[in-house]
């Protein structure tokens, strides 16, 4: 099936060729009508893959003058790649799982959870006997590794994540709410049950993930699912609001 004027500016949809193995791509967008193949699919090692926008809405795959245009972020995540976007030279960058593993620092170097824990609850001014952790997780974000953490202390949500390698704060968050994590469950009001969630995740992630962990859970006043999934050594973190079933987060990593 063609389409004429299918897509106007398609800036958003960048060329993929072998897989994209080039270390950066520089994007330039063009306001024009095209004629344009849609229809297009797309498999990786054998699985079919559906590439999806940050708000998990399905993003077309087209030929155009025989070269095919897909979504950068989206094939290239699936793929083990690392992307992200310099905006100050326009410029998409890409990173391969070898080279991405190779550029992290040892974890040897890295602070204990148990450090991490020590250094959000002083900056809190909570003892531990008060405070209850929902997370204490080592993740990578914008190529550094760090802590996520998350706990109450009475009736306040305290979230910090903090340098892996150096323990300084990187950001920190509390909020004051009249919320109880024991009292909440997936059959209470309008909250979504865990499997609805699961399956919500399972279908944004590639064919052949695995959920391996589904917490309900409260952030910045709502409460949401926090949903873990991997596939082989590609690992998947979403977060799903309990109440509407709409993904607020999407994450992935290569795990090393």
């Amino acid at each position: 099936m063609k389409k004429t004027g299918y897509w106007k500016g398609f800036g958003s949809a960048l060329l993929l060729v072998a897989m994209v193995t080039a270390l950066g791509v520089t994007a330039t967008a063009a306001s024009r009508s095209i004629e344009v193949e849609d229809g297009i699919g797309i498999s990786i090692n054998g699985a079919k893959f559906t590439p999806r926008d940050a708000d998990g809405k399905k993003v077309p795959v087209f030929l155009y003058n025989g070269t095919t245009y897909a979504p950068i972020r989206a094939v290239c995540e699936a793929a083990g790649m690392e992307v992200s976007y310099d905006s100050a030279t326009d410029t998409v960058e890409l990173v391969t799982a070898d080279r991405a593993a190779s550029q992290k620092p040892d974890s040897s170097s890295y602070i204990t959870q148990s450090r991490a824990k020590e250094i959000a609850l002083a900056d809190a001014g909570v003892k531990a006997a008060n405070a209850v952790f929902l997370k204490a997780n080592l993740d990578w974000d914008d190529g550094r590794a760090q802590y996520e953490v998350e706990f109450y202390s009475g009736n306040t949500e305290y979230d910090y994540d903090i340098d892996a390698l150096t323990g300084a704060i990187l950001s920190s968050d509390r909020e004051l709410e009249n919320f109880d994590i024991g009292t909440v469950s997936s059959g209470s009001g309008n909250v979504i049950s865990a499997e609805k969630a699961k399956s919500i995740a399972l279908n944004r992630a590639p064919s052949g993930s695995t959920v391996v962990k589904c917490q309900l859970d409260r952030d910045d006043g709502r409460t949401i699912y926090e949903v873990e999934l991997r596939n082989g050594r590609m690992e998947y973190d979403c977060d799903i609001d309990a109440v509407s079933g709409q993904i607020l987060k999407w994450e992935s990593d290569y795990d090393d």
